[in-house]
């Protein structure tokens, strides 16, 4: 039974296609190590650290919020940086002592504000 040409032209064209990936094959191993070394020295870049977490309550009229605060700094260029994030709390989630304890400094303020 005689072999049509597409199928001869899929023979040839895999031998060739093998043949090219095996003489380039160090070519292409070397290639890949180096972009491998590459993305690795981008990504050990950006590695940062962090310092532990500071949690305020803090009072904006008559909002409360609640604030974390916490530094990061870069382990390569000792750049630092300050992140934070803030997010109002009910009055009602606001646990009674606690609740006591600002509004009677926000009198004491409220007082030394108004001399």
């Amino acid at each position: 039974m005689p072999i049509d040409p597409i199928t001869w032209t899929i023979i040839i064209g895999s031998f060739l296609a093998g043949a090219t990936v095996g003489y380039f094959w160090d070519e292409l191993r070397a290639w890949a190590t180096r972009v491998i070394g590459y993305l690795l020295a981008r990504i050990n870049r950006a590695i940062e650290v962090t310092s532990d977490a500071i949690v305020y309550l803090v009072r904006e009229g008559k909002r409360y919020y609640k604030k974390v605060e916490m530094f990061s700094r870069n382990i390569y260029t000792k750049v630092t940086s300050l992140l934070s994030d803030k997010k109002e709390i009910y009055q009602g989630d606001i646990p009674e002592d606690l609740n006591k304890q600002l509004e009677y400094k926000s009198k004491l303020e409220l007082g030394r504000a108004s001399t």
